[in-house]
């Protein structure tokens, strides 16, 4: 017993005094982490070889009033809620994923994921710390005017009509039945997307059940690694807004993907390390919608392969 509390006392002397008993102080703990990985990229608008380097999406990490200024899709920080602020939830995601942050270098830490997911829950208090304070009125002014939108968000808003944002709580509520992270694909919006949070994860049956409610909001969808049934494909058949389904390294055969082939607006399909065959080819070449399908390590030829860049017009096939 007296050992086992030894160990536990050096455990917790490991971490900063605050962070082991429940005070996060930004300026000691948070900045420091801010400012080694996420800086670089988002920072105050500097010349290099000519030319103007703005930050990434429009975010700014290196003062106080532009983190809660945001970036150009919205706010990153919700005060109390590390499930709604993006600037924890982009660092959980799987490495390989587009969104995840930092997308360069080893993704942060455990300890350092827990230090941002604790001060965000804890009020997000920058105490004293303001940071930078340049260039605010400028991005403040930018917020206001009307900004170009690129084709893919107008096509989002477009499959968005008629629909209202669901209540937070009912998110919030399956985010917890299922283990997976559910958050609208944009602030606003009342299209949704749900993913896998950690590749040890195993979602069946019982999770795909539990998304029902999202039926006519669904647009993007994890499931990476899952246990899939043809009920359960027949499941995900019904969320006909999807335009982003990923099933890399599930369990899925040909059988399954015949309950896929309906998904009229789908533009993205991982079926990376699937158990799909050749014969699924038939299915896949039935989906006009792609733009993009991903069949590394899966069971289709590249003779198939071929076929499909035929017949599925200016799709990109990889590899």
């Amino acid at each position: 017993m007296r050992q086992t509390v030894h160990l536990l006392l050096l455990f917790l002397l490991s971490f900063p005094s605050s962070w082991a008993f429940g005070v996060i102080e930004f300026e000691k703990e948070v900045w420091p982490i801010l400012s080694e990985r996420c800086v670089e990229c988002h920072k105050a608008p500097y010349e290099q070889a000519g030319r103007l380097k703005e930050p990434k999406a429009g975010l700014r990490l290196d003062g106080a009033a532009h983190i809660l200024l945001g970036s150009d899709d919205g706010s990153v920080l919700k005060a109390n809620h590390p499930s709604r602020s993006t600037l924890y939830t982009r660092t959980i995601l799987p490495a390989d994923d587009a969104d995840h942050m930092p997308p360069k270098g080893d993704p942060l830490t455990r300890k350092q994921k827990e230090i941002i997911r604790k001060w965000i829950a804890q009020g997000a208090d920058f105490g004293t710390w303001e940071g930078a304070t340049d260039g605010l009125d400028e991005s403040v002014t930018k917020r206001d005017k009307p900004k170009y939108v690129p084709g893919h968000l107008r096509f989002f808003d477009d499959l968005s009509q008629g629909l209202k944002p669901l209540p937070q709580k009912m998110l919030d509520e399956l985010s917890q039945a299922t283990g997976m992270l559910v958050r609208p694909i944009g602030l606003g919006s009342p299209l949704i997307e749900v993913r896998v949070v950690s590749s040890a994860q195993r979602i069946t049956d019982r999770e795909i059940t539990a998304l029902s409610p999202l039926v006519k909001h669904l647009a993007k969808l994890d499931l990476t690694g899952a246990d899939l049934s043809v009920q359960a494909c027949k499941k995900i058949g019904a969320f006909k807004k999807l335009t982003n389904l990923s099933l890399r390294r599930s369990n899925l055969d040909d059988q399954g993907l015949v309950e896929l082939q309906g998904l009229s607006s789908l533009r993205t399909l991982n079926l990376t390390e699937t158990k799909v065959t050749d014969s699924a080819a038939v299915s896949l070449a039935r989906m006009k919608s792609l733009d993009s399908l991903y069949l590394w390590k899966s069971g289709i030829s590249e003779d198939k392969r071929e076929f499909l860049r035929s017949r599925l017009n200016g799709v990109k096939v990889t590899p």
